[in-house]
């Protein structure tokens, strides 16, 4: 699902809790990561229902492991850093 200026609070947590089991699956992990980051851009100052409240910083702790996960599993290129160059005449 991707998430757009029209989606709403509730569709960002309902696509956060369908991938809440992104380890190993990609498209799992950037959906719950654009969920996380939905919650974050557009987030009151607080939420809090009953008995139930929202922690961003911990929202902020799990969007920064999914990054990471993203980071290493996208890359199955080798990349090298560039060392030396020299101009062509």
């Amino acid at each position: 699902m991707s998430l757009t200026s029209l989606s709403s609070l509730s569709d960002a947590i309902g696509q956060l809790n369908n991938n809440l089991l992104w380890e190993g699956d990609s498209t799992k992990a950037q959906n719950a990561l654009e969920a996380i980051r939905f919650i974050l851009a557009n987030r009151p100052l607080r939420i809090a229902e009953e008995s139930q409240s929202m922690d961003y910083e911990s929202l902020k702790d799990q969007a920064k492991k999914i990054e990471d996960y993203l980071g290493s599993s996208t890359t199955t290129v080798e990349r090298t850093s560039f060392t030396q160059g020299r101009m062509l005449i």
